[in-house]
């Protein structure tokens, strides 16, 4: 059951309905996050009609297994969970579920909101484009989207876009009530426009953003750049997003849901955060990169792009960027937070609680989603960080 009153009167009304303008934030997103294509137009992420990919279960009681959070405190996983406003959590170790858990009303064939993590899997698919020769990491943009041409992104390559060292005069501030940040929730269908007759659109107003800095000098983070990486996909490929997503990851890989992502007015994806799946489908997204691209015995993801993503983040950028003080040891490529930990972690990040990861040394793969009250928690993130690789040692 639903651990909140929202929703829950039909009609809805007055504190208890969740709209367009308050859906992203607590404590309406305990039900939003759940409920996404209710609130905002989405496009399907068919998982075709082919064989599910099959993980088997070896059920194991992972809540006892301790860590230390941020403040010295001693904490169990099962803590972890209560405090984090989880709705769900799968943990697979060597391909086999032993954990699977959910909370707050979700459902095993219930997609959830990813956020962020939505950056990792669009990376995937550029991965395949890549290796199809229909992109290079190395190359302009312009050729493929002249319409950025004299924005910050005129001069950028494909690879700045995956790793977030784009100079561009962006701030990712969260809980800001004003300015660009608020104009992108706008044309991207996830807030009421101001001006109703000029709602604007996400494509246009990609090309309005201005550059700052040099290119690949210093990770910015910047959810815009992967948006971007939404529109190159559809121009690389020819058809929509979501058709492309389908066709190359989502099918391949035997998900056992259909998934969706949001889309703007004129049907541009929300490619940075937008996507929705079950948690299953999530795990096997991370299984599939632990076997380094491989999915139920068939290659999707390149080998040699899981292997970029793992070890080739530029640690100069890194060094010089907005990372380092919190993970001095870290970098991010192609979308992925390296960890720079024992275990050599990585993993896919979303605000207000979402994350992939995984851990290559303890064959383990972690899907989380929840519906924090803040999106984003220096504290809490540390603490995940902790509570994961406790896991992963408890289970090497």
């Amino acid at each position: 059951m639903p651990d909140h009153d929202l929703m829950q009167t039909f009609p809805p009304i007055g504190d208890d309905a969740v709209t367009l303008e308050n859906w992203r934030t607590p404590p309406h997103n305990r039900w939003a996050y759940q409920h996404v294509s209710e609130l905002v137009p989405s496009a399907q992420i068919w998982r075709g009609s082919g064989p599910v990919w099959e993980l088997p279960r070896a059920s194991l009681d992972l809540s006892d297994i301790s860590y230390t959070d941020h403040a010295g405190t001693p904490e169990t996983v099962a803590a972890f969970l209560d405090t984090h406003q989880t709705d769900g959590i799968c943990v697979l170790r060597r391909g086999e579920i032993v954990m699977e858990h959910y909370r707050n009303g979700l459902q095993a064939h219930r997609p959830h909101i990813l956020m962020s993590v939505s950056k990792s899997i669009t990376a995937l698919v550029i991965g395949i484009l890549v290796e199809q020769g229909k992109l290079d990491p190395a190359a302009g943009i312009t050729h493929l989207i002249p319409e950025v041409e004299g924005s910050a992104f005129g001069d950028c390559t494909l690879q700045h876009l995956l790793d977030m060292t784009v100079g561009v005069d962006f701030t990712e501030d969260y809980l800001a009530a004003a300015g660009l940040i608020t104009e992108y929730r706008e044309v991207s269908n996830w807030k009421p426009p101001s001006d109703p007759a000029n709602p604007g659109d996400l494509r246009s107003w990609l090309c309005t953003l201005k550059k700052d800095g040099e290119h690949g000098a210093a990770f910015h983070y910047v959810s815009p750049c992967t948006d971007l990486l939404g529109w190159i996909i559809e121009r690389a490929a020819g058809r929509p997003y979501a058709e492309v997503v389908s066709e190359l990851l989502w099918r391949p890989m035997g998900a056992e849901f259909d998934g969706y992502v949001t889309v703007d007015r004129l049907g541009a994806p929300r490619a940075a955060g937008g996507i929705c799946l079950t948690l299953r489908d999530l795990a096997r997204v991370g299984q599939m990169m632990l076997e380094n691209g491989q999915a139920n015995g068939r290659q999707v993801v390149p080998q040699s792009w899981v292997a970029d993503s793992r070890f080739n983040g530029d640690t100069a950028a890194w060094a010089a960027g907005e990372g380092a003080a919190a993970n001095p040891h870290g970098s991010y490529r192609n979308k992925w937070w390296i960890m720079g930990d024992g275990h050599s972690a990585y993993t896919g990040i979303g605000v207000f609680g979402q994350y992939l990861w995984i851990d290559p040394v303890a064959s383990l793969v972690i899907a989380k989603f929840a519906s924090e009250p803040l999106p984003t928690d220096d504290n809490v993130s540390l603490d995940t960080a902790r509570c994961f690789q406790a896991i992963g040692l408890a289970l090497a």
